[in-house]
């Protein structure tokens, strides 16, 4: 079952990074019409005379870590917001995730709140299914009048539109039926509704019992037997591998017309730690499709500063002190991975088998390995989507393969690999160095960019 648009937006906004987290609200705080900088760990909107200064509080079963700033005059909780609202500023107002979902949803006009979303997650909230009813024990009005809440959950949908007092006779007549229903489960009127006893047959005693359908085994975060349950939870899960290892990641995306290759894109990354790392993209033919999984520049990150390759700048090269919030996060590449994981695996149909060989990974070291194999999506929009990855039991993704025609006719591959895990470092690149050997290009601050 695809989660509710609300279930969705939590997840979302809980397994974002704090830098991600912060750039949503400026964002959200702009489309509501303030102005908006991000200043170390707050957001600052400005309207006019009034000054909103925004703090995210993470969850934890203990204390709040880190604690919230005592100048933050907003605190978006995302845990239990009473325990939230004890170490808050006296003067600040606490706001839920369901109370941010209410302000995306409804706080802003002409859906400008879902193309916020879908800007920053890839996910239009509109496209999901809509929220459950919530209630009392008479239920709810749901869309078109239909009855929503306990009782019309029990029944079938034909008759979860009817007004309560028919809906309750019926489901008394549906108990008296179960509780007066004769040999071999047939069911039996009684005198009362005007029925006779009917003669049925005694069913044979060699009669075999079905075979009990197994429970889904997890076999990685978000994944069981039956298929990947919660995407974000994968993505998560890899973000969190990822930033724990050297590796060299390859991305390959492609465009094709009627099968014909009219242009691709290759990124190698070689990552040597979270901020250390080199990016080396190569075009070939003319690409259509925007945006793409790809780099838009050659990059290197020293691990306290991000230079990119920009032929525009004046020395060519523009560098970016990394902030201290982004240099403890998970970094740069891990981030992308995970959100490239959370679009192109939350399809419409998935499946889940043990992989007993693979060609381009070895599983000498005893690992499990699962293929999750996907078909249909919401995102992005296309037909004929299918998708295939190699996943570790920790949700660590190997390889990914997604192949989809967009609806004017573009045929679209995305695949990305590891390997070298845990045996790559990383060299400075030529093109930082000028000829006089000092660094080329300027340094923007305050930089709270992702590393």
């Amino acid at each position: 079952m695809r989660q509710s648009r609300r279930s969705r937006f939590g997840d979302l906004i809980r397994a974002a990074s704090p830098s991600d987290r912060r750039r949503f609200l400026a964002d959200l705080w702009t489309a509501r019409g303030w102005e908006t900088t991000v200043e170390d760990r707050l957001v600052v909107a400005r309207r006019g005379d009034r000054i909103d200064r925004i703090a995210v509080a993470a969850r934890s079963r203990r204390l709040l870590s880190p604690p919230v700033p005592d100048e933050a005059t907003v605190v978006v909780a995302l845990g239990d917001p009473e325990r939230t609202r004890r170490v808050a500023p006296d003067d600040a107002r606490v706001l839920s995730v369901d109370d941010l979902y209410e302000l995306v949803r409804y706080g802003l006009l002409g859906g400008r709140g879902d193309e916020v979303v879908a800007d920053h997650f890839g996910v239009r909230l509109a496209d999901l299914p809509a929220d459950g009813g919530g209630g009392g024990a008479g239920g709810t009005e749901g869309a078109g009048g239909a009855r929503t809440g306990p009782f019309a959950s029990l029944l079938p949908p034909a008759l979860s539109s009817l007004p309560v007092v028919p809906l309750l006779f019926v489901a008394l007549l549906l108990a008296a039926v179960a509780v007066t229903a004769g040999p071999g489960g047939v069911p039996v009127l009684g005198e009362a509704l005007g029925g006779q006893q009917p003669s049925v047959p005694t069913l044979a005693a060699t009669t075999s019992e079905p075979t009990p359908t197994p429970e889904p085994r997890t076999v990685a975060p978000g994944v069981t037997t039956a298929g990947v349950e919660n995407a974000t939870l994968l993505a998560a899960a890899h973000r969190r591998a990822a930033a724990n290892r050297s590796y060299r990641w390859t991305l390959r995306y492609r465009e094709s017309i009627a099968g014909d290759e009219t242009g691709r894109e290759v990124e190698v990354v070689h990552v040597e730690a979270p901020h250390v790392y080199v990016s080396e993209v190569q075009r070939a033919g003319r690409l259509r499709a925007f945006p793409r999984p790809t780099a838009s520049e050659d990059a290197y990150a020293d691990g306290t500063t991000r230079y990119a390759r920009r032929p525009a700048e004046p020395d060519g090269v523009a560098a970016r002190v990394l902030d201290p919030d982004v240099r403890d996060g998970p970094g740069r590449q891990a981030s992308r991975a995970a959100r490239y994981l959370e679009w192109y695996l939350s399809a419409d149909e998935t499946t889940v088998t043990r992989v007993e060989s693979v060609t381009n990974a070895t599983v000498e070291d005893g690992t499990p390995l699962y293929r999750i194999e996907g078909r249909d999506t919401d995102f992005p929009r296309s037909r004929g989507y299918r998708v295939e990855a190699i996943v570790e039991e920790s949700g660590f993704v190997r390889s990914m393969r997604v192949t989809y025609e967009t609806r004017d006719g573009l045929g679209v591959e995305v695949w990305f690999a590891y390997d070298a895990v845990g045996e790559t470092t990383v060299t400075r690149p030529a093109w930082l160095d000028r000829a006089d050997g000092s660094n080329g290009g300027r340094t923007v601050v305050p930089a709270n960019a992702s590393g």
